[in-house]
């Protein structure tokens, strides 16, 4: 709902920063008087959406660049009301504007949204009419050890890549520690610090002849040589999860962030069609459209 930019908010609606001295938690100050508080700082972080919000909260440095563009825009803005900027007639029926979509953001958002509540029968009652949503294929969790060549390389590369892998094979099957072959041998950078280890995956997720391979495996098996596009695997069948249903118990928060944003998008909706009906409102189209044009073109 709140997706104006807090140095736009600071320009056009006139907020003035409070005269915090150095024990309230003064984070900036512009020139000797005019300092801004870490309350301040919160309150502004609050017109960001939920998940900018969260994304600040857990990023230090993209608060500093957040606090440094509300400095920004209060130096830029002040010097503009020193030059008499703000007092234009063309500047201030913009600002009105910008100030009229704020007030209504924030009223539809406070007086309408904020009531909306979810109850356990509503989201009791969507999990039964939307269990395939949630429905968790079959996955594995599988480790592999990777000799890298391309499948365009030469016959006499190919041939020295999987007899290099043919030498790992056997001291993997006359029982060599797997994860410590892995992180000696595997050309995979991203899973041989952890012994070969890839996580779980379902169908789909990994090239076709690796994923056959892996899901013919029982846990514990170990696979002959697999060639890919990414070169030569031994692939080691950790774990099997068969497919299964999530309990709503494990679905509620994200069942109830969906079913509330929907009952809030219908609530303001529906406000704002009987506000506008109430109004009496009245367009103009002749008016408004160029007799000349297709009023459905699309505005460029």
């Amino acid at each position: 709902m709140k997706k104006i930019l807090v140095a736009v908010l600071l320009v056009i609606s006139g907020l003035s920063i409070m005269n915090s001295h150095a024990g309230d938690d003064v984070v900036a100050r512009i020139g000797k008087k005019k300092n801004i508080s870490l309350a301040d700082f919160k309150r502004w972080l609050g017109y960001n959406s939920e998940e900018n919000r969260k994304a600040l909260e857990k990023d230090p440095k993209r608060r500093e660049m957040l606090l440094r563009q509300i400095v920004t825009s209060m130096v830029i803005a002040d010097q503009a009301k020193k030059e008499g900027f703000d007092k234009r007639a063309d500047v201030k029926e913009n600002m009105k504007l910008l100030i009229d979509n704020f007030l209504t953001l924030e009223y539809l958002d406070m007086e309408v949204a904020r009531k909306v509540k979810v109850d356990e029968e509503e989201i009791n009652r969507y999990y039964e009419e939307n269990k395939s949503k949630f429905e968790m294929p079959e996955r594995i969790k599988a480790s592999h050890i990777l000799i890298q060549v391309k499948k365009t390389a030469s016959e006499n590369e190919q041939k020295e890549a999987r007899a290099r892998m043919e030498k790992v094979l056997q001291r993997a099957r006359a029982g060599e520690d797997f994860a410590r072959l892995a992180a000696e041998f595997s050309d995979d950078p991203g899973s041989k610090q952890r012994g070969g280890d890839l996580g779980f995956f379902s169908k789909g997720k990994m090239a076709p002849e690796f994923e056959k391979a892996a899901f013919a495996l029982k846990p514990g098996e170990m696979s002959d040589i697999v060639q890919t596009n990414f070169g030569f695997h031994i692939i080691r069948l950790d774990e099997r999860k068969e497919p299964f249903v999530q309990p709503v118990t494990a679905v509620r928060e994200q069942l109830l962030q969906t079913l509330t944003l929907e009952k809030k998008r219908k609530a303001v909706d529906e406000y704002v069609e009987k506000m506008v009906k109430a109004a009496d409102v009245e367009f103009f189209h002749d008016n408004f459209f160029d007799s000349s044009a297709d009023p459905h073109q699309q505005v460029k």
